[in-house]
């Protein structure tokens, strides 16, 4: 490893990350780790670049200096904003799956254990059969999940980064609601927004702000299309701040005059069930049970087919198309694992109602020792413009 003082972390915080691999590995027998996960790469070294659509691979062996394998245009990224000393660089013309193979095999894994991560997003299964056939002697073991179980709890450093995120967050979230007006566009409350959002500090999300009006607010993910804002207009609004692939997301609503009663009363519902979630968020909870409270809040207001989504997902590094880390730990029916401190969550129970608008007050959440901390710090009302 570089000895560097100019990093995101300080360098004992990496060790500590990759010490934790390493760990899990033995348990596992692996004499090596293949990750090709963007955000596992910049947990262990800091990398960060919107070009994993271009395979890119991290190998850290059990013993020795582990290195990089990626795009030759993303090596001067690796080398200046990480700490690995063995970068290598691939060109865009070469066979990706044997040229890696050849870097195992000079590393000396060629009859090795090797773990690799085939539920992965942008290690296509064509790269990966090829990667096993180009080096027959290697026995390949499935690792999926190995370093996003370490993700999912977070150093006090990391929490750092996204408290930084979530006050990015609230600065674009002000700036959209005080946007919102009729006879303005979609596209303007999207401007402001979103200039707000880097204003307050935040780096490149990893998916733009949701900004929909009208009935479209009660679409699932739909944002900005032009859309003129119409008087008794409501306007759904989702964000997320980032800082150093850190996320921190919020979700609020606002209403052009006044709230129509259907809306206010599914604000109140939304309420209700955030903080009976919050109640019942503490060490050891499983998350299911989260979302069983949650949900039953909606369900018993007479919204439960509009719950249409989990309670919450955990949230920190992101890369496109996803800030959220969803895939490692959801709160959804069924889910047993529990809750640790310094797991931290967008907590979102929202309702959509067909023909009128999607309502949500979410935030970013941490579990703490004896319960849940609010990250992001915004009023939590319905707007009025």
């Amino acid at each position: 490893m570089r000895q560097r003082e100019d990093l995101v972390f300080p360098m004992h915080e990496y060790q500590r990350r990759l010490a934790g691999v390493r760990r899990v590995m033995a348990e596992r027998e692996l004499d090596a780790m293949l990750t090709t996960t963007p955000e596992n790469i910049c947990y262990l070294t800091g990398f960060d670049s919107p070009g994993h659509y271009w395979f890119q691979g991290m190998v850290v062996p059990m013993e020795g200096e582990p290195f990089t394998f990626s795009r030759l245009l993303e090596t001067s990224g690796v080398e200046a904003g990480t700490w690995v000393e063995l970068n290598y660089g691939y060109h865009d013309s070469d066979d990706i799956p044997a040229s890696l193979a050849a870097r195992l095999l000079e590393a000396g894994l060629a009859a090795s254990r090797i773990g690799f991560e085939q539920d992965c997003w942008f290690f296509t299964a064509s790269q990966q059969q090829r990667l096993v056939h180009s080096l027959p002697t290697a026995e390949f073991v499935d690792a999926s999940g190995l370093i996003e179980g370490l993700r999912l709890v977070k150093s006090d450093l990391e929490v750092e980064q996204i408290r930084r995120a979530a006050r990015a967050a609230a600065a674009g979230m002000r700036a959209g609601i005080d946007a919102v007006a009729a006879g303005r566009t979609e596209d303007d409350v999207a401007a402001e927004l979103t200039a707000g959002l880097i204003r307050g500090g935040s780096h490149w999300p990893s998916i733009m702000p949701f900004i929909a009006s009208g009935e479209r607010g009660a679409i699932g993910h739909a944002t900005w299309n032009g859309r003129v804002i119409q008087p008794h207009d409501s306007v759904f609004l989702e964000v997320g701040g980032c800082r150093n692939r850190y996320h921190a997301a919020m979700m609020r609503t606002v209403v052009v005059g006044r709230a129509d009663p259907d809306l206010k009363r599914a604000f109140d519902v939304v309420l209700e069930s955030f903080d009976a979630a919050m109640d019942a968020i503490k060490p050891g909870v499983p998350a299911g049970e989260v979302d069983r409270v949650s949900r039953a809040v909606i369900a018993g207001a007479g919204f439960g087919d509009n719950q249409a989504s989990r309670t919450a997902y955990s949230i920190g590094i992101a890369v496109p198309p996803d800030w959220g880390e969803g895939q490692i730990l959801s709160m959804k029916p069924g889910e047993g694992r529990s809750l640790q401190t310094n797991m931290t969550f967008h907590l979102l129970p929202w309702v959509q109602i067909p023909g009128k608008g999607g309502v949500g007050c979410t935030e970013t959440v941490r579990v703490t020792a004896t319960g849940c901390e609010r990250l992001t710090d915004f009023p939590r009302e319905l707007f009025e413009a």
